[in-house]
């Protein structure tokens, strides 16, 4: 902690007594009662939650302030400071080994957060309009603007300066505003419409869907971070086609929006396209990067990666769904492809975009004993294909996406 750090906990200290005075002066105190130990407790049980419960979710947007902003409506500023400075207290600090300086800088900055939205609520209510809604919804705000102002003054001072980004910040900020004055009013009406029971109740449904969403969350992360080391293995197996599945993938995504396939499943053709030619890790090096034409067991061989690859991840069940896409992704529209000579509509609608684009890569980079083709060269070879190796529906889509310029960017000539 630098020098500035140290003079700005201390400014943060005088802040909060200041503001601790102006509050006793300016309202009647009322004693300690079971609203304010009711809120306080509540508040304390769920800033330690992962000490009883195995709680996944660490989300930026926190329980407390819709908490808070309940209590406030009923409980003078002067007690919301300290609801806030005790209630959001982490008894795990010693085990986590938290700096004393931060927990205190976190305690008073909470408490003054808290303590001035409960303050512009009330002033809100009186002065400004009798709206209710509209009072909470000023004191979030400066629950916020107090809160990360704060926060971002020590990130500046401590000299990590250069990693504010303030268009993240902003947009972090009215997300998070939003979001807890949009809990904060389901838990005011939960509370004052049906009691402390149901209060609780709504409570732990918010932490169990929040917990749900989170988990998924971080599945989609695993399944992103799979599908990007097995992009690294098939490129560092194969650098010949080096980007090869990259691109594919790209031209997947254009197509599937071309032909306004929902988001969904269109991002597990996407997702398949990126990682259609795993199968070839198990492929001869000397096969796979030949200069030459493969003789007939040499293709033989290399018409086995679209089985081999599914082999390969048939027993992930995030991906098992949709390995159909590339076991068939070398199957004709007229049945003569590989691997089970399938024809039409039995082929997944996944393998018959995958084949087009998985094609034009090809026919756009060429070959070493294979020029690439150019614009016009390319249309003319999808058109005498189309009905033959290409479904003609999806031929003739990505002859208009080619003539459109959206692909200029794959051609050398």
């Amino acid at each position: 902690m630098n020098n500035k750090v140290k003079i700005f906990l201390i400014f943060e200290l005088l802040i909060f007594i200041v503001f601790t005075i102006f509050l006793n002066n300016l309202y009647n105190i009322e004693g300690l009662n079971f609203e304010i130990l009711f809120f306080t407790l509540t508040l304390l049980t769920l800033s330690n939650l992962s000490l009883f419960l195995n709680f996944k979710s660490s989300t930026s947007t926190s329980i407390s302030l819709p908490i808070l902003i309940t209590a406030m409506t009923m409980i003078n500023p002067l007690w919301i400071v300290f609801i806030a400075f005790i209630g959001t207290s982490e008894l795990s600090i010693i085990k986590k080994n938290i700096p004393w300086y931060k927990f205190f800088f976190n305690r008073f900055m909470l408490g003054i957060a808290a303590g001035s939205a409960a303050f512009i609520y009330r002033w809100a209510l009186i002065s400004l309009t009798s709206n209710v809604l509209l009072s909470l919804f000023l004191a979030a705000i400066v629950y916020f603007v107090v809160n990360t102002s704060m926060v971002y003054a020590v990130i500046y001072l401590s000299g990590e300066k250069q990693k504010i980004s303030y268009s993240v910040f902003l947009s972090e900020l009215f997300k998070n505003i939003f979001v807890s004055y949009f809990l904060g009013l389901i838990l005011y009406f939960s509370y004052t419409q049906f009691g402390k029971l149901f209060f609780i109740l709504v409570i732990v449904l918010i932490y169990i869907t929040r917990d749900f969403f989170f988990s998924r969350i971080q599945v989609l992360n695993t399944f992103t971070q799979i599908i990007e080391s097995f992009l690294k293995v098939i490129d560092s197996k194969d650098h010949y086609t080096e980007g090869h599945c990259e691109r594919v993938g790209n031209y997947t995504k254009k197509l599937c929006e071309k032909i306004n396939i929902n988001p969904r499943k269109k991002e597990k053709i996407v997702n398949m396209a990126k990682i259609h030619d795993i199968g070839k890790i198990y492929v001869d090096d000397e096969i796979l990067k030949s200069d030459d034409v493969l003789n007939d067991d040499e293709f033989t061989e290399m018409k086995k990666h679209s089985y081999y690859g599914y082999e390969l991840l048939k027993d992930i069940d995030m991906l098992n769904d949709d390995l159909e896409i590339i076991l068939y992704h070398h199957e004709f529209y007229n049945g003569n492809g590989y691997p089970d000579g399938i024809e039409e509509k039995e082929i997944p609608l996944g393998s018959r975009i995958l084949n087009i684009c998985d094609s034009f890569d090809v026919m756009t980079t060429g070959r070493s004993y294979k020029r690439a083709l150019t614009k016009q060269e390319t249309i003319e070879e999808f058109k005498d294909c189309s009905g033959q190796q290409f479904d003609p529906e999806l031929a003739e889509k990505m002859i208009e996406l080619i003539k459109s310029g959206e692909l200029d960017g794959s051609f050398n000539n």
